[in-house]
């Protein structure tokens, strides 16, 4: 399995959202959380005016005023109902009386409140409208537990390998956040045929609504120099929703997951990884076309077919193509020849469905 989010991140963020260490992306974080203000104001009392430039900017009831980020503009032109990519052509003053106007439909509709998040660096900026259920996590707080998770590991779990153009796998914007840490210093499996696989895990999340907070797991081949993750098995998503006590509950749950991970020794997974390699699926080949084609996943016969015909040919590398490592292996080879991502996700969350049943 190929997984393509970090090397997604590598090939579209600008050179201000690229962090060459943990600290340094730890530190531009907690700088927007030191910075941050709250308020919350009925939608009602909201204006939206024009600043120096002819920019529209919010205009609170006391005449404090704010500019826009990309995203908050975006948030706001939603919440009343306008298409942020239309306002965004019109000349400001035209763009401010269509929200003005959006702003007065929605308190005669809606009597409730906007949950402002604010930037305070000299002036202020907003940085997102949320409603009374959303509940934020702090980009600040995970990448100071990322940052006590590789200093707590004596350096084993470390930002990515190197990518083209000197990325660590690490960003963060007004908006959100990525990281991509790598444990290469304990090879699972090391005496295996390919050299074993590593141990990694991607994080994300927004402060201001743009994403929930995650957290991937795998372990894999190799990483490329444009971070595409080459080889990936057993891989698991967490996600947490920004509401309610995701905070308290839902973000401690897995941040304990992610530590546990972290934790983990090699040789936990190396026992998985033999378990998968002498649990059998059948007899013979029909055995395990059937045994698989039986769990109801995807896969077509003829998929499960190529795969085994894969695990066949590649037996010095996967071991026995009548287990299920062998098949988990051959399917990732199908899957890697096939021309459109999402075939391969497809044939990919299949094999992976196969590693649950040993």
């Amino acid at each position: 399995m190929e997984l393509f989010k970090a090397s997604r991140q590598w090939s579209t963020r600008p050179a201000d959202e690229r962090f060459a260490s943990l600290a340094a992306l730890d530190a531009a974080c907690n700088g927007y959380k030191a910075q941050a203000v709250t308020a919350t104001l009925p939608y009602s009392q909201l204006k939206v005016g024009l600043d120096e430039r002819q920019e529209p900017m919010l205009i609170s009831p006391t005449g404090a005023h704010a500019s826009f980020t990309h995203w908050s503009f975006g948030q706001l032109a939603s919440r009343v109902g306008a298409p942020a990519s239309y306002l965004r052509e019109l000349p400001g003053d035209l763009a401010a009386r269509n929200l003005n106007y959006g702003l007065q439909e929605r308190a005669k509709e809606h009597d409730e409140d906007a949950h402002l998040l604010l930037h305070r660096n000299g002036s202020l900026l907003v940085r997102s409208f949320n409603s009374d259920v959303y509940t934020r996590i702090w980009n600040g707080d995970i990448t100071s537990r990322l940052l006590r998770l590789s200093e707590e590991s004596n350096g084993v779990w470390q930002p990515a390998p190197e990518a083209q153009g000197g990325s660590r796998g690490l960003y963060a914007s007004d908006h959100d956040l990525f990281a991509f840490l790598v444990d290469d210093s304990r090879r699972v499996g090391e005496k295996l045929p390919g050299g074993g696989l590593s141990r990694g895990f991607f994080v994300w999340n927004s402060e201001v609504g743009a994403a929930s907070f995650g957290i991937e797991t795998f372990l894999y081949e190799y990483v490329c120099g444009n971070h595409i993750v080459w080889g990936a098995k057993d891989v698991k998503v967490l996600r947490g929703r920004h509401v309610g006590d995701a905070n308290e509950r839902g973000f401690g749950a897995l941040q304990a997951q992610l530590v546990e991970y972290a934790n983990a020794s090699a040789s936990e997974d190396e026992a998985a990884i033999e378990r998968a390699r002498t649990f059998s699926l059948g007899a013979d080949k029909d055995a395990v076309l059937d045994r698989v084609f039986g769990l109801r996943t995807p896969l077509s016969r003829k998929q499960i077919e190529a795969g085994y015909a894969k695990a066949v040919e590649h037996e010095e590398w996967y071991g026995d193509p009548r287990t299920v490592w062998g098949m988990v292996n051959g399917l990732t080879e199908v899957a890697r020849d096939l021309p459109y991502a999402d075939q391969r996700v497809a044939v990919d969350r299949a094999a992976g469905k196969l590693l649950e049943i040993v």
